[in-house]
């Protein structure tokens, strides 16, 4: 997936990722943000993340008392990132047993760099 990738202005340790829509298109016909939106949470709820962090990552605002008690540690976004990093990895290794090259330059880029 093509993403931009930017800082949020709160804390400079947090990424919020989204998609280039200009590339979107080339990778694969039909592929949405609001799908890949929900393949993102999917993998964070997999990876065990604390809801405040998903509603952070997602743009979502949570009203709740219990969310204005919770508090996102920087312990937390290193534990996602760490997952992410390891799914993202996986991924690219299955990518570079399926062929050698990508005609997308960046992940082949990418494959290179791996192997």
């Amino acid at each position: 997936m093509p993403v931009l990738a930017e800082p949020l202005a709160r804390c400079a340790s947090s990424w919020r990722l989204r998609p280039n829509r200009g590339l979107l298109g080339a990778i694969a016909r039909g592929l949405t943000t609001h799908g890949l939106r929900h393949t993102h949470k999917t993998r964070m709820r997999e990876l065990g993340t604390p809801p405040k962090l998903m509603d952070e990552r997602m743009g979502h605002e949570d009203g709740s008392v219990q969310s204005r008690y919770d508090h996102i540690t920087p312990e937390m976004r290193v534990r996602l990132m760490e997952g992410l990093t390891a799914e993202w990895e996986v991924a690219l290794d299955a990518r570079l047993a399926m062929s050698p090259r990508s005609p997308v330059v960046a992940l082949d880029e990418l494959r290179k760099a791996r192997a």
